[in-house]
């Protein structure tokens, strides 16, 4: 054997006396064509490209949760894209646990949607005051509008030991199963499709649903479809539910590091006052009672009542409309002009309320109140003389409206949550974060801004009076 970059081994005929066979030195590896060397001086040498390193971050970086989703078909050929990337996936062992269910009968999606619905107000009914409302008014999930659900099951009819891999990890298929999950949502994200994942099901529910059999779990429901929404951070980020902690809190080194900058999650559960638990034994034989089995609906049916008596009855919607200047504040994710285009299109009765009202056979009127003169943190919205106007116009519309039935009410303008928050905190002497809300299309942040504008508006009022 020499030294040089082949060595001689002599062949079965060289015990003939046969010429030497020259091999390559190293030799290489089945299935991999480089040798030891090439690898050791060449480092970099399976490395993808930079650009295409970067589109690989971008795309992890804008991976978004998504719930709103287009009806559009997504053709055969992106979906088996799709599940290609998914089926790629690592697995413990090679065991290749997973099993995709397509679903697209519309039938099966009401039901998955409505056993959603109902786990989403059982959760709530568990969680504290602010985290429940919260909840309610987010959309969790796009079952009915995206065109194509996506349930991942794990097949684990195999015991653990059987398994290479499972014998001490007894859940690293389901791990593999996620693996699969996330593949499949960065190539959809590539391919400018949203994935929206579903966990609001009881497992036994979705199971029956689609007949899966025993011995193989799911991992809930995935919406697939092209996104009715393009968010620059994650939704739940956005309405300030949570937000992503820094890179440098949640990494250690060697060991479990006790002081670190992240905290532990935050749990939402509501544990209820002891007066509340007793309550509702004490209270549980009025429940079977109708009188005031509707809460204050009780009461406002009986001034309805009271007041028209039980026949027939009539009623207006008037839907009032102003221009805030507050909105100028970045209150709002929508520019003051939005104001009059509503107004415009209500008087046309082309806007949801009035076509609603029409719907219910309801009169309406729409009513231009105009434009505030002020700001709230500057100046007054209106003057004084300016109020009593108004105020007088809505005693002279409601006398007017009244021997016809019920005025219903509604208004419209960009920036009226923050009027309302104002007014609300002002009026029960409370401070503006218990008033301030998102407010529609907002996030956190625009909240935060919302919070200022109030409290600088209310500092104002109260140093003047």
């Amino acid at each position: 054997m020499d030294d040089g970059s082949v060595f001689e081994i002599p062949a079965a005929q060289n015990l003939a006396g046969g010429d030497v066979t020259r091999y390559p030195r190293p030799i290489p590896l089945i299935g991999d064509a480089t040798s030891a060397s090439e690898r050791a001086n060449d480092l970099a040498g399976w490395a993808f490209p930079a650009d295409q390193q970067d589109a690989l971050h971008d795309i992890i970086a804008a991976r978004r949760d998504v719930r709103r989703f287009r009806p559009d078909v997504i053709n055969d050929v992106t979906m088996q894209r799709l599940l290609d990337a998914a089926h790629r996936a690592p697995s413990v062992g090679h065991s290749q646990p997973w099993r995709f269910i397509l679903v697209r009968d519309p039938d099966l999606r009401a039901k998955a949607a409505w056993l959603a619905d109902r786990e989403r107000l059982a959760q709530a009914a568990g969680l504290d005051e602010d985290s429940a409302r919260q909840l309610l008014t987010l959309q969790l999930e796009g079952i009915r509008e995206a065109p194509v659900g996506l349930v991942i099951c794990c097949d684990r009819r195999v015991e653990a030991a059987g398994v290479l891999g499972r014998a001490t990890y007894a859940d690293s298929d389901m791990w593999s199963c996620a693996c699969a999950i996330q593949n499949l949502w960065l190539a959809a994200r590539a391919a400018g499709l949203g994935v929206g994942w579903v966990t609001l099901f009881r497992p036994a529910d979705l199971s029956e649903l689609l007949d899966i059999p025993d011995g193989v779990e799911t991992l809930g429901w995935l919406c697939i479809g092209y996104p009715d929404e393009r968010n620059d951070a994650p939704g739940l980020e956005r309405v300030g539910w949570s937000k992503r902690q820094l890179l440098t809190d949640v990494v250690m080194t060697d060991r479990w590091e006790s002081e670190r900058g992240a905290t532990k999650p935050r749990s939402r559960v509501r544990t209820p006052p002891q007066k509340a638990v007793v309550g509702a034994r004490d209270d549980a034989d009025q429940l079977l009672t109708p009188p005031g089995s509707l809460g204050v609906l009780d009461k406002a049916l009986d001034r309805i009542v009271s007041c028209c008596g039980l026949g027939p009855l009539g009623a207006t919607l008037v839907l009032a409309g102003g221009d805030h200047p507050v909105a100028d504040l970045g209150v709002s994710a929508y520019s003051r002009s939005v104001t009059s285009d509503v107004i415009a299109a209500a008087t046309a009765g082309q806007s949801i309320g009035i076509r609603a009202a029409v719907a219910a056979g309801i009169a309406w009127k729409v009513v231009d109140a105009g434009s505030a003169s002020g700001d709230l943190v500057a100046t007054d919205a209106l003057s004084r003389q300016r109020v009593l106007q108004l105020v007088d116009d809505g005693v002279q519309l409601g006398t007017q409206l009244a021997p016809r039935g019920l005025v219903l009410l509604g208004e419209v303008g960009i920036g009226n949550t923050t009027v309302a928050a104002c007014l609300a905190a002002a009026l029960l002497d409370l401070p503006a974060s218990d008033m301030v809300g998102l407010g529609s299309g907002a996030d956190s942040a625009m909240a935060e801004r919302k919070n200022a504008v109030v409290t600088a508006a209310l500092r104002r009022w109260r140093d003047r009076t």
